[in-house]
C-alpha cells in the first residue's frame, strides 16, 4: 500500500501524467527578419534634416531623341557636345544660352542631379577619387519642394556600383535609396555614386517619383556613349 501512495504523489507532482505536447512544424510560427536599410525592399531613407538649401539654377531635362523623357521610358545620358552638321554660330549660340554650370545637369521630374553629363568623359579625378575598393563620385542632388524620389540601381550593375546618398548611414554604397524633400523649400542632397574596379560602367538607374512608374536612366562613369537600357 505505501509503494502505491509513494507513486501516486510522484504523478501528481510532475503534472499528472508522464506525456508531453508535442509541437509538430506545422505549429512553429516562423518570423523573418525585415530586409535590412539600403536593400530593394528598404531603400536608404535620405531625410529632410540632412539637405541643404537649394541655390536655385536650371537645369537640362533629359530627353530620349527631341522629346521630353516618359515615366515608362529609357534614357542614356551622354557627353553633351555640339553636333557635326551644327554651324560654328549655332553652337556659340547654344553655349552663351545655357550657362556652363547647368548645361551638364541632368533633371528627372522634381531630381536634378548637378554636372552629371560631364562623368561621361574627361578627367575622371576631377569628379572623383579612387580607393582600394573602387572611385567614389561626387554628385550633388536637387529635390523641388515636398517630392519624394526614390533611387534604384539596376540589377545588371548592382556588384558593382551603388549611391552614397545619406549622411546618417556615412558613406557605405547601397542599392537603393529614398529622397525625401523638405515640405517648405527645394533642397540640396550631397553624395554621389560608388564604382567598383577602374570605375567605367555603364549604371542603369531607376528613377521613381513618389508611387508612380519608374523610369530608367542610364548613367556613363567615363565609359562614353552608352546603349540605351
Amino acid at each position: 500500500m505505501a509503494l502505491g501512495v509513494i507513486a501516486l504523489l510522484s504523478a501528481c507532482s510532475s503534472g499528472g501524467s508522464t506525456h508531453r505536447p508535442v509541437v509538430t512544424d506545422s505549429a512553429r510560427v516562423t518570423i523573418e527578419a525585415p530586409p535590412p536599410v539600403g536593400s530593394i525592399e528598404h531603400p536608404r531613407p535620405v531625410a529632410c534634416v540632412e539637405a541643404m538649401r537649394s541655390p536655385g539654377g536650371s537645369a537640362t531635362e533629359v530627353t530620349t531623341g527631341n522629346s521630353p523623357a516618359k515615366s515608362t521610358g529609357s534614357t542614356t545620358i551622354a557627353p553633351t557636345t555640339p553636333s557635326s552638321t551644327s554651324s560654328s554660330s549655332d553652337a556659340s549660340a547654344s553655349s552663351s544660352a545655357a550657362p556652363a554650370t547647368a548645361k551638364n545637369d541632368v533633371t528627372v521630374g522634381p531630381l536634378t542631379w548637378t554636372g552629371l553629363r560631364a562623368l561621361a568623359d574627361g578627367d575622371q579625378t576631377g569628379h572623383g577619387y579612387h580607393n582600394s575598393d573602387g572611385w567614389h563620385y561626387k554628385v550633388a542632388a536637387s529635390i523641388r519642394t515636398g517630392s519624394t524620389v526614390t533611387l534604384t540601381i539596376g540589377a545588371e550593375q548592382r556588384a558593382k556600383a551603388g549611391l552614397e546618398y545619406g549622411r546618417a548611414f556615412g558613406s557605405t554604397p547601397a542599392p537603393a535609396i529614398t529622397f525625401d524633400a523638405c515640405p517648405a523649400q527645394p533642397v540640396v542632397f550631397i553624395g554621389g555614386f560608388f564604382v567598383a574596379g577602374d570605375g567605367h560602367a555603364c549604371v542603369p538607374v531607376d528613377v521613381q517619383v513618389g508611387q508612380g512608374a519608374p523610369q530608367r536612366v542610364v548613367i556613363s562613369f567615363f565609359n562614353g556613349q552608352c546603349p540605351a537600357a
